[in-house]
């Protein structure tokens, strides 16, 4: 009988509180909402990259011999053109003054048949031989003229130049580096993106970089261009992204922090606390006036990327929708609602002084007596 008893009672608790569950759930449900509204959604792709000069080169000589002359130090901005370094001269001086010479007088020797050959005093071989050594004497000169400017160095774009290697009266050979030359009117930055964003790379994709070396600093570029082949072991792809640097802050070999922007658009957006996935499927609650009642509808919807918080709608809903984002634990397909104002979760200002009067000294009463 004693244990008869007990399950008796267990039997009746157990159906006092279904009943007083089942109470609570009757009448709307109270919960909050949010109308579906466009946001701004993009593809974010993070990378790791190193910069690189616009242009660079390593200077030199296609001839040996000593140094006559330097015409820049460490660290200087020249322009395109500017002579930077001349060799020894005065051998190669003379040998064009010699070209210069042998030209002048083949010059004059044509000058010289041209006039007999008006009178016919000479034949035209004469003639068509005195133009030959003029051009034969031209090209001699034309080619001591090259080797002279071959002796003299001259920046061959604007930049900024490194440490120089040689010294006026040192012995440079043919090849030898004599400084280098940067470009850094804008920076190369070079990084790999996973082969799976590539379909949203394109040139003229805007890209966020900035460096540890200059912290308080952001730098804003574009892609330029894009590899043409896979790395089959990291499956990423290569890209190339150029960065202005007007201000000369930018130094090569820097190591920067790349956040890359493809795909902007514009869409439809729902909070993330919404969604109810079922499955492969998600449904979401939206507001249902049609009955002249508030009720709640389960719809089916399609989300893509998230964004702060915020899921983009491909399809299902409609601008002005309502979709319940509090509450969704005691809603029901085709339940009536009740939609609470977001506010009342906000602290009122006159309840935070009330608190603050009341609650600084509870010992206290607001008059003070003597005793």
């Amino acid at each position: 009988m004693t244990y008869r008893r007990y399950i008796l009672i267990l039997t009746m608790l157990v159906t006092l509180g279904l009943s007083s569950v089942a109470q609570a759930q009757r009448g709307p449900a109270s919960v909050f909402v949010e109308p579906v509204a466009e946001r701004e959604f993009a593809v974010r792709v993070e990378a790791l990259g190193t910069l690189e000069p616009n242009e660079v080169v390593d200077l030199t000589l296609n001839t040996a011999d000593r140094v006559q002359s330097l015409y820049f130090d460490d660290g200087q901005r020249v322009r395109k053109g500017k002579t930077l370094l001349s060799l020894a001269q005065r051998e190669q001086i003379a040998l064009t003054e010699a070209a210069e010479a042998n030209a002048d007088e083949a010059r004059q020797q044509l000058e010289r048949i041209a006039r007999l050959a008006e009178r016919n005093a000479v034949s035209q071989a004469e003639l068509d031989e005195a133009n030959r050594d003029l051009n034969a004497a031209n090209a001699q000169l034309r080619a001591v003229q090259s080797r002279q400017k071959d002796r003299v160095l001259v920046a061959p774009f604007d930049g900024v130049l490194g440490f120089r290697q040689v010294s006026v009266g040192s012995f440079i050979r043919a090849g030898d580096v004599v400084a280098r030359l940067i470009d850094d009117s804008e920076m190369n930055l070079e990084f790999s993106v996973p082969s799976t964003f590539l379909r949203s790379l394109k040139p003229g994709t805007k890209v966020s970089a900035r460096t540890d070396d200059l912290p308080d600093m952001t730098f804003e570029g574009a892609i330029a261009t894009i590899d043409n082949a896979i790395d089959p072991v990291t499956r990423s792809v290569r890209v190339r992204a150029t960065l202005p640097n007007p201000d000369r802050v930018l130094m090569s070999g820097m190591f920067m922090e790349i956040v890359l922007t493809a795909n902007p658009r514009q869409n439809l957006a729902i909070p993330e606390e919404a969604i109810q996935p079922v499955g492969p499927k998600t449904f979401v609650f939206k507001v249902d006036e049609t009955t002249g009642q508030l009720t709640a509808k389960r719809v089916e919807v399609k989300v893509g990327a998230l964004e702060k918080g915020y899921l983009e709608v491909l399809s299902g809903l409609s601008t002005g929708d309502r979709v319940i984002t509090e509450g969704i634990i005691r809603v029901r397909d085709g339940g009536e609602i009740k939609i609470e104002d977001i506010s009342m979760l906000k602290p009122s200002q006159e309840g935070q002084m009330r608190n603050t009067a009341s609650g600084s000294n509870p010992g206290m009463s607001s008059t003070s007596q003597r005793p």
